[in-house]
């Protein structure tokens, strides 16, 4: 629990598109910049003014004021006194079950929401990490591999045996066969294709009934930024990827127009190459999309649960970018890829494992 660092930046330093935005980010707010503008606007519209430069200088910054801290502030003050903001996620009455929960993104995860207080049911075929001793927080670690589906049906009357009926689902587990589709064997694109799709729809048929009937819950989908753009020599894992979208959009307006009201959200994360091994080797690019560290992703669901709102996560920022890229005509598609992510080579130096 010890090890659990915030105080890094999301997307890591360096030259990428995320440092230069958040730079420029910064300048445009700065005060400075802020009454230079003004004051060349002022001079341009009315040259003829008597305004002094030290009325300019306040008019700049009452102006700067007003839009960076006044005016957020103030939109959200009817919310507030009307009581229709979003209640605070209490942890302590919170149940939340992570797949491959036990090493990387679900790890991180996991620390986090237990130093909140939340009590985690950790689904692997991993052990788990940290010894029960070193937690006071309530969790299971239930070794289940989630491709069999009597498995999952086992291990999900377990936790509801052990903890009660979960409020949180993190579809996180996912695995990749880094082969030429023709050259993967028959057992290899079954399991991509279970662990990484099917066992998102036994998991959520487990979990979702109670949250209907509580009309609260929280479903997360780890996506990739893959399923905006498929890459060679990662088809199934791209497939699978893209299966996930579509069912984080299909049920969630299921969930909404089917159901009558409730409160139950649902989350997406779009990451860019987590360095946790698992797409080692992997080029796409470090401008526009940096590798992430497995706490930068963590960090991002645990605020999206924290919100009590569905989210969809883009992370590094340039991967928003890449939802547009079916706007353009194939060709010119295949370009823009090659160009901005490493494109038709980025796998070719492929040597991640399959920690599964």
């Amino acid at each position: 629990m010890n090890t659990i660092d915030d105080s890094q930046p999301i997307v890591p330093r360096g030259l990428n598109y995320d440092t230069v935005s958040r730079y420029v980010s910064r300048a445009v707010c700065a005060p400075l910049l802020s009454y230079l503008v003004v004051n060349v606007l002022a001079r341009r519209l009315d040259k003829h003014s008597s305004t002094t430069t030290k009325d300019r200088i306040a008019v700049a910054a009452a102006l700067w004021a007003t839009i960076r801290y006044v005016v957020p502030v103030v939109g959200k003050l009817p919310c507030k006194i009307l009581g229709l903001g979003q209640p605070p996620v209490q942890w302590s009455s919170e149940i939340v079950v992570v797949t491959g929960g036990s090493h990387g993104v679900g790890l991180e995860l996991t620390k986090r929401l237990l130093r909140a207080g939340a009590q985690v049911a950790i689904l692997d075929v991993n052990p788990f990490p940290i010894d029960e001793e070193s937690i006071n927080d309530p969790w299971r670690y239930y070794r289940c591999d989630i491709t069999d589906l009597e498995q999952v049906k086992a291990a999900a009357d377990r936790i509801r045996a052990d903890l009660g009926h979960p409020t949180m689902l993190v579809n996180n587990a996912g695995i990749v066969v880094g082969k030429l589709l023709l050259d993967m064997t028959d057992g290899e694109v079954d399991k991509v294709v279970d662990v990484n799709l099917t066992s998102h729809f036994h998991l959520i048929r487990q979990f979702l009934p109670a949250m209907l009937e509580a009309k609260r819950g929280h479903i997360v989908t780890i996506g990739s930024i893959v399923s905006f753009a498929g890459t060679p020599q990662a088809s199934t894992y791209c497939a699978t990827k893209g299966g996930v979208k579509l069912l984080h959009e299909s049920l969630r307006r299921e969930v909404a127009s089917r159901y009558g009201p409730n409160d139950i959200q649902f989350s997406i994360a779009y990451p860019g190459v987590i360095n946790t091994g698992l797409f080692k080797g992997l080029d796409l690019g470090r401008f526009f999309l940096p590798n992430l560290r497995p706490d930068s992703l963590a960090r991002t669901i645990f605020a999206a649960l924290g919100s009590g709102k569905g989210q969809e996560i883009y992370i590094p920022k340039a991967a928003n970018m890449l939802s547009i890229i079916y706007a353009f005509p194939q060709g010119m598609r295949s370009r823009l890829i090659n160009l901005v992510a490493g494109g038709d080579q980025a796998m070719s130096g492929f040597s991640g494992h399959t920690k599964y």
